[in-house]
């Protein structure tokens, strides 16, 4: 009889065990991204969804156990109060285990409150004001500062013998920022600055502003604007004054491949600091650039993508960390102090101080191939810039 009740006991024993390894192996985590997948913003928004499926498609969307499912919500356009609200929702409502995406840097702010007060990390995939991280230990930076490449641009002007100096940018928080540390590190090392001028974010007629820059003849221009319309109208007009090949112009995202096509050559020569190049060859960005040729044509790397492919990478991480464990965030966000990974924008470390990313930045040159086709070329790279905050 004793042996026949400890054969039960071990039979209950083992079914019990069977179904806790089930219900684990269909836990399901889920992330909200929040984004601007419609309004004006909408590339970006797009960009998201491609870095996303970009990584599932490459490794799977289960991991330690659990399924990963990630929920898109929209917030499109720049809208802090609406971020804010679909931050809550997701929380409260979808129970969500993480969150990230978002746009524009008072979104994010906007998100901030929430995110302290639910203890869910947020990965930060495009926007770019320093401070931001500084407001919740639950925030991770995917991109940079945005005054790291207008500092690199500073630099590389000066050590190129240029000696004065000009800014043009959008007259919006990060134009201002760039414009501030531009001037603040020419200055610094010996240029003079000619002139700057902030431009209105509703501008269609850029002729006046190249007429300013030609008047205060600079040799070199630092320009910030935001991508599309107002780009190439800028580029247009300073090529109307002769100026795109008169001086060395340095931007950041304005003339990315993907939008080279709706640039005429007046673009060619046109330079630009980012940390993603879409000519990055290495194993992972090879499978991404392929995973885009198969599945969104015409689509390139950029920051966008990029900054949320990586984001699923560090997803997965915390979730093996924690394989068969119960989700603790402040865990999770301690054993990425310091973590490096390998991403399709070259190698990558978080700096444990700043919850930011030590990568490289890339100078790079937009060229013609003989085809008449136009993209950037590398011609400069700066390897492991560390976060400001962490010098």
């Amino acid at each position: 009889m004793n042996t026949l009740l400890a054969i039960a006991r071990r039979a209950v024993g083992f079914l019990l065990l069977g179904a806790a390894v089930a219900s684990q192996a269909q836990e399901v985590v889920k992330i909200g991204f929040v984004g601007p997948y419609t309004g004006p913003f909408a590339v970006a928004g797009q960009a998201y969804r491609q870095g996303v499926d970009a990584f599932i498609a490459l490794n799977g969307d289960k991991v330690a156990g659990r399924k990963v499912e990630v929920i898109y919500r929209d917030s499109a356009g720049a809208d802090p109060t609406l971020a804010k609200r679909l931050a809550e929702e997701l929380i409260v409502k979808d129970k969500v285990a993480m969150l990230a995406g978002f746009y524009l840097s008072p979104e994010v702010a906007a998100t901030a409150p929430v995110v302290n007060s639910a203890k869910v990390p947020l990965f930060i995939v495009n926007a770019a004001t320093p401070g931001l991280p500084r407001m919740s230990p639950y925030f991770v930076r995917m991109g940079q500062s945005i005054n790291q490449p207008a500092e690199l641009a500073a630099s590389y002007a000066r050590q190129a013998g240029k000696s004065r100096g000009y800014v043009a940018v959008a007259d919006y928080g990060p134009g201002h920022i760039v414009e501030e540390a531009f001037i603040a590190r020419f200055t610094a090392e010996g240029g003079q600055m000619t002139g700057n001028v902030r431009i209105p974010l509703n501008t269609a007629d850029f002729a006046p502003f190249a007429e300013r820059i030609a008047n205060a003849n600079p040799d070199v221009l630092q320009i910030f604007l935001p991508p599309g319309a107002a780009a190439i109208g800028f580029s247009k007009a300073l090529a109307a004054r002769g100026l795109t090949h008169k001086l060395l112009i340095i931007g950041q995202g304005e003339a990315e491949d993907g939008d080279l096509p709706q640039f005429d050559d007046s673009i060619v020569g046109f330079k630009s600091i980012l940390y993603v190049d879409s000519s990055t060859k290495d194993a992972q960005s090879t499978a991404f650039v392929g995973w885009l040729a198969r599945n969104a044509p015409g689509a390139h790397p950029n920051s966008f993508n990029v900054g949320a492919f990586d984001t699923m990478q560090l997803v997965f991480k915390l979730l093996g960390d924690q394989a068969g464990k119960p989700l603790d965030s402040q865990a999770a966000l301690k054993s990425l102090a310091g973590y490096s990974f390998k991403s399709p924008r070259g190698p990558v470390t978080i700096d444990p101080a700043t919850r930011e990313l030590v990568q490289n930045f890339y100078l790079r040159e937009v060229v013609k191939a003989d085809d008449g086709s136009k993209r950037n070329k590398v011609i400069k790279v700066w390897e492991q810039v560390k976060p400001p905050a962490a010098k």
